[in-house]
Parts: structure tokens; sequence; C-alpha cells
């Protein structure tokens, strides 16, 4: 049986990954006090999560012009102003951990996707505007079968 009307589109997950994350009892859940589409140049206030398209690729899948498409989200994570770097790394890889949590927990993103998966963390320190934050950058790799429009 072939799957669900899957998406091929990197705007459809990434903006329905934004969405779930701006649903205001998540945000309250994981402690964040904005959620953004979109690498943001200054914060105006911590924590906050940035979330944007990344790669996509494609291959042809068996017959009948069937594709298999991996579609790369991020999610940036702004923590805090570094402060006290051991505290805001731990509050910054505790908020990325809970986050790969609430994604995972919608394995298939309502349907869009066969499977959804964060296969990289990063934690790191980021400029933003001058000043140092505590953060990590999450790679969401989301798999899904398509099929191209009826050729004619």
């Amino acid at each position: 049986m072939p799957p669900g009307p899957n998406t091929d589109s990197a705007e459809v997950i990434a903006n329905y990954i934004y969405t779930k994350l701006l649903i205001p009892a998540n945000m309250t859940a994981l402690g964040v006090n904005a959620v953004w589409y979109g690498d943001q140049t200054l914060l105006p206030t911590t924590p906050a999560l940035c979330i944007s398209p990344g790669t996509k690729k494609r291959e042809f899948q068996g017959a009948s012009y069937r594709t298999l498409n991996t579609i790369e989200t991020y999610v940036w994570v702004y923590y805090g102003k570094i402060q006290d770097i051991q505290a805001n790394l731990h509050g910054a890889t505790t908020l990325a951990d809970s986050i790969e949590t609430l994604i995972h927990s919608d394995l298939t993103l309502g349907g869009n996707v066969v499977a959804v998966l964060c296969t990289q963390s990063e934690p790191g320190m980021i400029n933003k505007g001058g000043v140092w934050v505590m953060g990590a950058r999450l790679t969401f790799e989301s798999v899904s079968k398509t099929t191209f429009p009826a050729q004619v």
C-alpha cells in the first residue's frame, strides 16, 4: 500500500515544525519566550527558537515517477546571554533535548512525511548583535515519498 499524502516541500515541513513549537502550551513546557520563522539578526528576548528550511534532496524510487525526498529543517536554540558558561551550556543542551523529544513525539509531522529524525545537535556559542549567547543548532531530517504530477 502506498504511503499517505506526503509533501516534498521544505517550506511545508519547516512551517509545520515552527507552528508546533509556537503553540503556547509547548512554549511554556519548553520554557521559551519567542519562536521565529527564519534566523533573526537580533533577539529581543531569550530563550528563543528560530526555525528555517534547509537542504532538500530527491531520488527516483521505483516506477510511476515516485520520489524519495530527504528534507532538512534547522532549529536554532538561543538559550541566553553567556554569564556562566557551565550553567548556560546545561540549559541550552537541556532545551535542545526537550525540543527533540517534542518533535519526535509527532513522528510523521501530521502525516506530511514518512518519518522525522533529529540527526544532529550542535551546542555552542553564538554572537547575536554583539552579544554572546549559548545555544545549539538542531538538524531534523524528514523523509517523504511523493509522485510527480501526471504526465500528459
